[in-house]
Formats: structure tokens, sequence, C-alpha cells
């Protein structure tokens, strides 16, 4: 990448290059989303940076990316040394947490999401038992058995307070990470801005199309990303690309960037109201940063893989089934010769605890009843 093309991607001067007012004083993103200040961090300081483990990647990931905030994360290695999943202890994180949280704000505004509502009022000490959960369920071991990007993504999508965006997220984090090798443009999920961009783009027609066809925003982000050269071409403009081999945008950089359109349609056209969500307002301001640029943007080590070469085409959300999240066992009972666990779950009471079979709970949650079985009978699950 010349100085030149990496000078567009990271402007130093924003009103070198244009004399927009909106572009010059408002805040907008990269077109490539890997080249985000955060995508950056994320790559670099999160997953190259400590154990090369697909367990310690897949917690170091979903813990960045609960709060999304480079400081949280500095905070977090600050007070305990190295984040591993191996050290993980729910106490000293939430005492370093709330700490915190009394002189700062732990979310960025762009990224926080409601926690599932379980066991604190805090946001945050829900979050990480959420975090828990997934560890628990193995995440790690299943996001690298699965065949497809669609099939990852219904998973995370799974779990309680996981919105079909939310997962999306933390699906490309991880598909940063040697953890997962699909193309992307496998598959994408529709935010609600680019929703909202879509709207304002096409009009109530998308609305109306989408009665008929609820995957019809999924099909015209592919159909954008598919002839982006082409209309390149037919408009005069000039994608230097990204990196070395000039890659096109994937399809969540178009979703990226129809979000961009929309938040700057908020303030150059502002009687395009979108119908389905009527955003109209754009208040994060931009201001000349004085930090110092990267020498070169950092891809992704794992983007060499080969099976990213591959695209496996998904044009439909996936059907997602939600899933109780398993708190604890409490007892175990013999029936008819097969154990069962007394199972209790998060955000319920006692009356609704079940009895499950151990076979099952072991395949979704092979170190609760790990622990559960060490603590009781002084050794590791085994399966007759």
């Amino acid at each position: 990448m010349t100085a030149v093309e990496l000078e567009s991607l990271f402007p130093r001067d924003v009103c070198s290059w244009t004399q927009d007012e909106i572009m010059q004083t408002k805040f907008f993103c990269n077109t490539y989303r890997v080249l985000d200040k955060t995508s950056q961090y994320i790559i670099t300081q999160v997953i190259q940076k400590g154990s090369q483990e697909p367990v310690e990647i897949v917690f170091r990931v979903v813990l960045f990316n609960i709060f999304t905030k480079i400081e949280t994360w500095q905070w977090l290695e600050k007070r305990l040394g190295p984040i591993t999943w191996k050290d993980y202890n729910r106490e000293s994180y939430m005492n370093v947490l709330e700490e915190r949280a009394q002189t700062h704000t732990l979310y960025t505004g762009a990224f926080q999401s409601p926690g599932p509502k379980w066991d604190y009022p805090e946001t945050y000490k829900n979050h990480l038992l959420l975090l828990e959960t997934l560890m628990d369920n193995d995440l790690a071991g299943k996001l690298q058995m699965f065949k497809s990007m669609e099939k990852a993504y219904a998973f995370i999508a799974s779990f309680p307070s996981m919105g079909d965006f939310k997962s999306y997220q933390l699906l490309l984090n991880l598909s940063y990470s040697s953890v997962i090798n699909f193309s992307g443009n496998d598959f994408v999920v529709p935010g609600i801005g680019a929703v909202s961009g879509l709207g304002k783009m096409f009009g109530k027609s998308i609305e109306n199309a989408a009665k008929v066809d609820p995957n019809i925003r999924i099909a015209v982000i592919r159909y954008m990303m598919e002839t982006q050269q082409q209309h390149f071409r037919r408009l005069g403009l000039h994608l230097s690309g990204l990196g070395p081999n000039h890659l096109p945008m994937e399809l969540a950089d178009i979703e990226h960037a129809i979000c961009e359109v929309d938040k700057y349609a908020r303030k150059a056209h502002p009687w395009i109201v979108d119908n389905k969500n009527g955003r109209s307002e754009l208040r994060r301001k931009w201001t000349p940063s004085s930090e110092p640029y990267p020498a070169t943007p950092v891809l992704p080590e794992a983007w060499s893989h080969a099976r990213r070469n591959i695209t496996r085409r998904c044009n439909i959300m996936p059907s997602v089934q939600k899933r109780w999240a398993v708190e604890k066992i409490v007892t175990h009972r013999v029936v008819k010769g097969r154990i069962e666990c007394n199972v209790h779950w998060y955000g319920y009471s006692a009356k609704d605890d079940t009895w499950e079979p151990v076979e099952t709970l072991f395949e979704d949650i092979p170190d609760v009843v790990d622990d559960y079985w060490k603590k009781y009978f002084g050794k590791s699950y085994s399966v007759a």
C-alpha cells in the first residue's frame, strides 16, 4: 500500500480532500471495517497478543466485544495482568470493573448493548455471566466445528441477550482470528443503520419488498458487493482496494458503508426519512486527532487461510433457537440406570429447575458438568 493510498485511508487533514462541511465536522467510519481504530486494536492487541490457543483467543475477543472500548480493556490488563480464561476469576473481574465504573464509562456509546437480566443490577456483571456461559458452552470448540458462517452465527445468537446484529459483530471480530475461517462474502446481517440507510436509498419500495421477501435487504447488500467494480466504473470512481492485493469491499464493508450513507443523509438530506426507523439526527462530532497513525494498517494473519477463498453463499437469516443458560448443577440422580442432573437456570427461580440427562448437558456445557463431577466424585466426567 502506497503512502498516498494510506493517507486516503487514514487522512490527517480531512479538509485537504473535501470541502463538504458534513464530512469535515461529523464522525464517519472507514470504508473497510477492518481499518477502524477498534478493529485494528482487536487484531494487534487482543488477538495477536497472548496465547494463540483457540479457547484463549475466543475468551479475549468475547471479553473485549462486551465493552468494545479500548480504555476498558487497557484498564483490565493494567489491574489484572495478562487476560486469560485459564486464570479467570469472576470476583476479581467484577471488583476491577466496579472500581473503573466509579469514574469512567465502561462501554462505548456506539456498541453498548443490554445484558441478560440475571443475578445482578449492574449490566457489566451480568455480561460477565454471559461471557462465562459462552465459554462453558465450549464456544471455541463449537466454532471450529461449524461448516458455515451462518451456523456459527446461529449458535452465538442462541444465547440470552445476543441479538441479531450484536451476534454478527462478535462473529466478525472472531473472524479476524484463526479460530474460524470463512469467506467474508458468505453471510451478512443488516444492522439498524443499514436498514435505515437502505430505506433512504430505495424509499418505501424496499420496505414493501421486505413484506414479500424478508431477506431482500441481504440480497441487495450482496448485489452491491458483487457489482461494486461495475458501479465504480460507471460513476468514474476509483477505489484503490485494501492492502497489497487491492481487495474489494466484502459484505460487512458494504453493510458498514450503507450505515455511513444513512448517517450522512441525516444531515445532507434531512427530508428523506426512513419509514421504518425514522433516524434523522447526527450528534457525534469529529475533530482531528493528534494520535500517531500506524505506519501501515494491519490485516489479520488468518486472512491468508485457503478456506477463506471459498464462498459459501447464504442469502437468508438462519433460524435461531434461543436457549436457556445454565447457572449451576444443583444435584444429580439415577433413573433407570441413567444419570440426570438437576439444573438451575440463570434468571429463573428454583421452582423452574429441571432434570436433564447428563449426556445432553455434557454436549452443551462440558466444563460445568466436569466441575460438578470433580466436586462430587473427585474425577472428571467421562462418557460411558
